[in-house]
C-alpha cells in the first residue's frame, strides 16, 4: 500500500496535464463536504466502469478468432493496476467518510485529494488499455 501510494505521489506532477483534476484540487478548500462525498462517489463510479470496460476488451481480446498476444498481453497489464485503483479509491472514500463524520475536514480533504489523482491514474490507465486494442492491428513499417 505504501508502494503504491509512493508511486502515485511520484506522478503527480503529471496532473498539472489535467485540468479538470487540477481545477478540483484548487476548489477542494471551498468544496463543501456534501459535495466531496459526491466526488468520491462520483469518481469510484467511473473507475469502476473503467475496469468493466477493460475487463470486456481482455475478454474480447481472448475469444477473438485471430488471437493477438500483444494485446491480451497489453490488457492483462492494465486490468490489475485499473483494480487497485478501484480498490485505494473504496479505501480511501471510507477514509474519508470517517474523517468527515469526525469533523477531520483536514484529514478529510487529503483524501479528498487522493481519490483525485486516483481518478486522473484511472483514467490514464483506460486510455492506454483502449490504445492497446487500437494499436495491436496496425503495423509498422510498411507504407504503400
Amino acid at each position: 500500500m505504501t508502494l503504491l501510494l509512493t508511486l502515485f505521489l511520484a506522478v503527480s506532477p503529471s496532473l498539472a496535464a489535467t485540468p479538470g483534476v487540477v481545477g478540483e484540487l484548487e476548489q477542494s478548500a471551498e468544496t463543501s463536504p456534501k459535495q466531496k462525498a459526491e466526488f468520491v462517489t462520483s469518481a469510484l463510479g467511473e473507475i469502476s466502469a473503467g475496469v468493466a470496460t477493460v475487463e470486456k476488451l481482455l475478454e474480447a481480446s481472448r475469444n477473438s478468432k485471430e488471437k493477438d498476444k500483444e494485446e491480451i498481453q497489453c490488457l492483462e497489464e492494465k486490468l490489475p493496476q485499473m483494480k487497485t485503483i478501484l480498490e485505494v479509491t473504496k479505501k480511501t472514500n471510507t477514509s474519508m467518510e470517517l474523517n468527515l463524520s469526525k469533523g477531520d475536514l483536514i484529514h478529510a480533504d487529503q483524501e479528498y485529494r487522493q481519490v483525485a489523482v486516483l481518478l486522473t491514474r484511472a483514467r490514464e490507465f483506460l486510455a492506454d488499455a483502449q490504445q492497446c486494442v487500437k494499436s495491436a492491428g496496425t503495423t509498422t513499417g510498411k507504407t504503400a
